[in-house]
């Protein structure tokens, strides 16, 4: 972990402190602070170098005119072809890189006399973490003593001790982190992230599926997890090859080399989990290097000029540019050919006793660098050349600005359009208010995907509700017949496509005719044609977007043009509404408390009239905007995705991507310490609340305040479905034959339950449910029958062609769902 050549750092040790409390930057040993930036720009010989020196123009994009890309040792070149002076741009370079080297022994130099676990926990503590999940371990002991409120560090360090919270494994922790993040609230001080925290070997193994969950459906995680000390003998007792084992199921994943890199990895960790697109990032710890205090010494060697780095390095100086021309050298940090540039400030305004230099990330790029183009979305629009109405358009792009000529077209093509639709994603989830505004102006109808539900309240006349698999069958229809798709902060998963290769068809045919085509939206460059070529692609936020368009939109008279394409959507959503499955009443003997029978008459449930239920009393009493639902993965996960009315973003967690079986529980708890003013819901199924019930301890423990729901229909009912369609009705594998009792489940924990077996008495257990006992956690057991959930695409069809009751269909049973 050595910077290179170009950055060697002026290296100076800091007066002591304590080892838990940080402190501002003083050493009276070094004349370092007087390198700092403020100082060397006054000098006289950086004006007199600069003064021989033509600024390098910038194009429109960003990219510097004539910059070449990285070479190996991350440095940007110019072109000769312009009026540069290579030695004086060099000696720019040289003073740039003591002013860098100088602002990094600043930053470092106030961590000093810290302990490698003190350092994480204190990063922790500046990245807003007030709630951590995790599970103990011998090798993450000394990161675990740090978050007892009896450690020293809370005794004068006058902030509130981070909440530590033992789950019963650590999957849970990862799940209820996730939950966490996916739920907590986005207009605060900080982005949401969720922490967990694990000890080594199978503390990192069980945490493989909350990463892979969480990098399948961009939820942005830190996990901590200790390792073995780089002294251990190979084969150490709980050692793995966590970083090697977490690598392909995170963003960035890194094992510590010293205890002078902590307080870099753990910026750069929490910067890559948040931006971008959101997700996991993992940190291995071992267990000396915990205990390491971070000394003079150590930073000496840490940024040692004998040792240069490479691109191997985590940190190294880049040569970089300003828009205007400057030369400055960034501290680019990163692993495995990937990596961002930042720069080291001081913050004037830090609060006493806090860290006062800081890492800011540099937002532009001196090269096409996909990677930072993916965590710093350019705000361009990008049209690939194409064929429309006979005439050949050439590839063209310009910047996403109100009265830019590429806005201008997107706002033409818009216009022409007659049947346009709206497919809103997870990137709407910021965005709710402005995309209510735009399609209201056009009087666009909008359908949304599984991680969008909620961002288009669902009771406007626009809301097409749900697209996919499992949607609603109108907004299925209105996509594969709309001439034009504006898809925003969505990937067009397969789940939403069905069979990629007939997926919107007339709006392919209207963009050959000049009339309309596929607009999409997304914060990553490289989604760009990924999986659908579009007409436009604007790479920038979708409400950057929709701010635009919206303000663009102000000063045109033109009035929308859909009022046949609105009259088709009520038409259609009259002829094929989500049907609820009834059953015939039946007259049983029930046996009464003193040992007498009597005749009543009972009508069986299923998901769908309980979620029916479930939503028509929340709507009743006003309670839906401040629910927040979390499901397993599943029949009743698909139902409540149907059935339930979503009115705000962020509203519905779930496993999308992966599938995850056995996340609501988690999930559900992660959200209510997220939101506690909010009611959370976790709806169930037997099969996926079996897989964790286990968490039933955090809650009784905690006392956290959540409501579950287990529809029990005594198996895995999606797979038994696709079982009767694709297999001749061999069931194998989905039939749970000895389900607990989960009243008698609750009541050992100390958890309220509640139980229902039939349609009379659906709406009493309902009401008492959600609302007898708002302060304390209470499970519902509902007895269901086994129903499929219709609409269901079949896989290899296209998206309108689905199977929409419950009877025996024709399917081509070489396409069976994963």
């Amino acid at each position: 972990m050595k910077f290179s050549t170009a950055a060697l750092i002026f290296a100076v040790s800091a007066t002591a402190s304590t080892a838990f409390v940080p402190h501002a930057f003083v050493s009276p040993k070094s004349p370092r602070p007087a390198l700092f930036s403020t100082e060397l720009r006054k000098t006289d010989v950086t004006a007199d170098l600069k003064n021989g020196v033509t600024v390098n123009p910038f194009d429109q994009s960003g990219l510097a005119a004539g910059v070449s890309p990285l070479t190996e040792t991350g440095t940007a070149t110019t072109s000769s072809s312009q009026h540069w002076d290579p030695q004086a741009d060099a000696e720019l370079a040289k003073l740039a890189a003591i002013e860098a080297r100088a602002g990094a022994a600043a930053y470092m130099g106030q961590y000093e006399a810290q302990s490698g676990a003190s350092l994480i926990y204190s990063k922790l503590v500046e990245h807003g973490v007030t709630v951590v999940n995790g599970f103990s371990g011998g090798a993450v002991l000394p990161l675990l003593d740090q978050f007892h409120e009896g450690h020293p560090r809370h005794e004068t360090s006058g902030v509130t001790p981070i909440r530590w919270i033992t789950n019963s494994n650590e999957a849970s922790s990862g799940h209820i982190a996730e939950g966490y993040a996916k739920s907590m609230p986005i207009n605060g001080p900080h982005k949401p992230v969720g922490v967990a925290v694990a000890t080594s070997g199978p503390g990192v193994t069980n945490l493989i599926t909350p990463l892979q969950d969480a990098i399948c459906d961009g939820v942005p995680l830190v996990v901590l997890c200790g390792q073995a000390a780089t002294v251990a003998p190979e084969d150490a007792f709980q050692s793995s090859p966590a970083v090697d084992l977490t690598r392909p199921c995170t963003k960035w994943s890194y094992q510590i080399k010293s205890a002078a890199e902590i307080p870099l990895v753990m910026d750069y960790a929490f910067y890559i989990a948040r931006n971008g697109r959101p997700g996991p990032v993992f940190v291995d710890l071992p267990k000396d290097l915990l205990n390491q205090i971070l000394t003079g010494d150590l930073i000496n060697s840490f940024i040692d000029a004998e040792n240069p780095g490479d691109e191997t390095s985590f940190a190294r100086l880049q040569k970089m540019y300003r828009p205007d021309g400057e030369v400055f050298q960034a501290l680019h940090l990163g692993t495995g050919g990937k990596g961002l540039p930042f720069e080291i400030y001081k913050d004037e305004a830090a609060p006493q006793n806090t860290p006062t230099y800081k890492l800011k990330p540099v937002t532009h790029a001196n090269t096409v660098d996909s990677y930072h183009a993916d965590h710093h979305p350019s705000d361009r629009v990008i049209r690939t050349g194409k064929v429309v109405a006979g005439e050949h358009l050439p590839n063209e792009q310009g910047p996403l600005q109100v009265g830019g000529e590429m806005t201008k077209k997107i706002t033409d093509l818009i216009m022409k359009a007659k049947k346009p639709v709206i497919i809103a994603g997870q990137g709407c989830n910021d965005a709710s208010a402005e995309l209510k505004i735009f399609a209201d102006r056009l009087q666009i109808p909008v359908a949304t995907t599984l991680h969008g539900l909620g961002c288009f309240d669902e009771r406007s006349e626009l809301a097409l509700n749900m697209v996919g698999m499992h949607g609603h069958p109108t907004p299925n229809f209105m996509v594969q017949e709309a001439d034009l798709i504006i898809c925003v902060g969505s990937r067009f998963d397969d789940r939403i496509t069905g069979r990629m290769s007939d997926f919107v068809p007339e709006a392919r045919v209207a963009e050959e005719e000049g009339r309309g085509g596929v607009i999409h939206v997304d914060i990553r460059l490289t989604e760009n044609a990924k999986q659908i070529s579009p007409t436009f692609f604007v790479h920038s936020t979708g409400k950057k977007f929709l701010e635009t368009m919206i303000e663009f939109l102000a000063g045109m008279d033109s009035k929308p043009n859909t009022s046949a394409w609105i009259k088709r959507m009520k038409e259609l959503q009259k002829e094929y509404p989500v049907k609820i499955p009834s059953f015939p009443s039946e007259t049983v003997s029930v046996t009464n408390e003193d040992g007498s029978t009597t005749e009543t008459t009972r009508t069986r449930a299923s998901a769908q009239s309980v979620v029916a239920e479930l939503d028509r009393q929340l709507l009743a009493a006003d309670a839906m905007d401040d629910a927040i639902f979390t499901t397993g993965v599943g029949i009743h996960q698909m139902v409540a995705a149907q059935l339930i009315t979503w009115t705000q973003p962020r509203q519905m967690l779930s496993s999308g991507s992966l599938g995850t079986m056995g996340v609501a529980l988690g999930y559900s708890i992660g959200a209510k310490l997220a939101n506690a003013d909010k009611m959370v819901i976790a709806v169930d199924g037997d099969g996926s609340f079996n897989m964790t019930f286990t968490e039933l301890k955090t809650l009784a423990e905690q006392g956290i305040p959540v409501k579950i729901m287990i529809l029990d229909n005594d198996g895995q009912m999606m797979v038994e479905y696709w079982q009767r369609l694709f297999h001749d009705n061999r069931l194998i594998a989905v039939r749970n034959s000895a389900n607990p009792d989960y009243s008698t489940l609750a009541k050992a924990f100390g958890i309220k339950s509640v139980y229902c077996d039939c349609e009379e008495d659906l709406e009493a257990r309902m009401k008492e449910f959600l609302f007898d006992d708002p302060d304390e956690p209470v499970l519902f057991h509902v007895r269901i029958e086994r129903t499929p959930c219709l609409p269901l695409v079949a896989p290899g069809q296209p998206l309108q062609d689905m199977i929409l009751e419950d009877v025996e269909v024709d399917v081509d049973k070489s396409a069976a769902p994963s």
